[in-house]
């Protein structure tokens, strides 16, 4: 199964580079970064927030 989706990705891949000049393929890899800039953005300033002194657990 893992086979036959790779082979179809490389085959859309490869139609988008030839027929599109890789836009469609370029556009879904600009989005995937940005997609991870957001959150390790978001990741950065969560840990900015928390306190610095561990905190204990309260039973």
């Amino acid at each position: 199964m893992f086979r036959i989706l790779l082979v179809i990705a490389v085959v859309a891949v490869g139609y988008d580079a030839v027929v599109h000049q890789g836009a469609y393929t370029r556009d879904l890899w600009y989005k995937a970064v940005g997609a991870t800039e957001r959150v390790v953005d978001e990741a950065k300033r969560v840990s900015e927030r928390a306190p610095d002194t561990p905190r204990t657990q309260m039973n």
